[in-house]
């Protein structure tokens, strides 16, 4: 596969899932994370940001609402927060501090445990309002590069107006205090990871299979995956006739995707082990934590596991495979989907010799296989890649149709 091939695909599957990711996270009250997440060491190939307008406009407006938010809770902080220390005073003003008294001789003051205010100047709140201000002034530059307009400017303007609003009342001064020491404050972490996303984006934007942290803006090519598969889904099950609903308690649980057809209920879950796992204990413990993980299950009445690789490497989609008939058996699904990209052609053993094999048919058969079991149970092969045509909205549709075809008996 050439260099070529490789860049388009990560470049589409960030058109793709860029806003997905975030409303993945969002969806899970994880925005904080999500944004953590991306600051990595950006490999040689960024792109500008200009690139991808509307994914760096997504990411600018959840930095700038999660510095809202953190500065909503500094002045909480600063107005009701209170610290355990010790007053010399003549009279008692808390508890008596006998051996602190004892030692001021007779100087005739009592030492007192007592609670006072915080320190109103306190250098996290000067860092805090030193990093509205870059903040501020790194959005608005983005904006313009952007030329972002209409109602995504307006809600990037808004929470600009916003954020300078509630900062102006932190104090200003100079301080040793930075990031690199900001986390034992949760509010000043959040604020130090917008910061830092709305400054690296000023950079650009990366895809990188794996990267060490850092301060760039990089989004994992996995991950992006496996979240633009579980958001297919959701996309295929529309398409079926579901509708989105609310989640049932004993068959969904809290950031599950939940639809309903008729008296039909179903839900989605995503990377998280089920109640259903044949895995009950080990060694006379409790083995939740041995359960598999699927990168998806469809649950209700009928139940499918999902396993999501993004690779064309023969040896890790054979891998791939049998991870998705083990999760069959384990968690007693009707059929499992491998989902992959592509596969290179190359010098493999047996068994990836094989998975090329089912790979060949694919493409000669709508980039879908299907694997029969001897108990009558599928394990379903689909092509869903990115750089599939000649655009990747083109590559959009081929893949939900797949999914949506796969899906629809088991759940049509």
């Amino acid at each position: 596969m050439t260099v070529g091939v490789k860049e388009a695909r990560r470049r589409n599957l960030l058109l793709l899932a860029g806003d997905k990711y975030f409303r993945y996270y969002a969806k899970r009250g994880r925005i904080v994370e999500a944004l953590e997440k991306l600051l990595r060491k950006a490999p040689e190939d960024v792109y500008g940001a200009e690139a991808f307008g509307a994914v760096a406009a997504q990411a600018a407006l959840h930095a700038l609402d999660v510095l809202r938010r953190a500065i909503v809770e500094a002045r909480k902080d600063r107005l009701v927060y209170r610290e355990f220390g010790v007053v010399y005073d003549r009279d008692l003003v808390g508890a008596l501090d006998v051996a602190r008294s004892v030692a001021a001789g007779g100087s005739g003051l009592y030492a007192s445990l007592t609670y006072l205010p915080s320190s109103l100047n306190a250098p996290e709140y000067l860092l805090l309002r030193k990093l509205a201000e870059r903040s501020v002034k790194a959005a608005k530059e983005l904006a313009e590069r952007l030329g972002i307009s209409g109602q995504v400017r307006g809600e990037i303007d808004g929470r600009i107006r916003e954020v300078r609003r509630l900062s102006a009342s932190l104090p200003r001064g100079v301080t040793w205090l930075t990031c690199r020491d900001a986390g034992y404050v949760d509010w000043l972490r959040h604020a130090c990871a917008s910061y830092r996303v709305l400054r690296g984006l000023l950079s650009g934007v990366a895809v990188a299979g794996r990267a060490r942290e850092g301060l760039d803006v990089v989004f994992l090519d996995w991950r992006l995956y496996e979240i633009y598969i579980y958001f297919l889904l959701y996309e295929a099950m529309k398409e079926l006739g579901y509708a989105e609903a609310e989640c049932a308690p004993g068959l969904c649980g809290d950031g599950d995707l939940c639809f309903e057809s008729g008296t039909r209920r179903i839900c989605i879950l995503f990377n998280k082990p089920h109640e259903s796992s044949i895995v009950a204990s080990y060694d006379g413990e409790p083995a939740e934590r041995l359960r598999g993980r699927p990168d998806a299950m469809i649950n209700g009445g009928r139940r499918i596991v999902v396993e999501a690789k993004f690779s064309s490497e023969p040896q890790y989609i054979t891998l791939g495979r049998f991870k998705a008939m083990a999760y069959v058996y384990e968690y007693g699904a009707d059929a499992g989907l491998l989902v992959f990209p592509d596969l290179e052609e190359k010098r493999a053993d047996l068994e990836d010799e094989a998975t090329l094999e089912i790979y060949r048919y694919m493409r000669q058969h709508g980039g879908i296989a299907m694997v029969r079991l001897r108990d009558g149970r599928k394990i379903h092969l689909v092509r869903v890649d990115p750089a599939e045509g000649s655009s990747h909205s083109e590559a959009d549709e081929k893949a939900r149709a797949r999914l949506a075809k796969i899906l629809r008996e088991y759940m049509g």
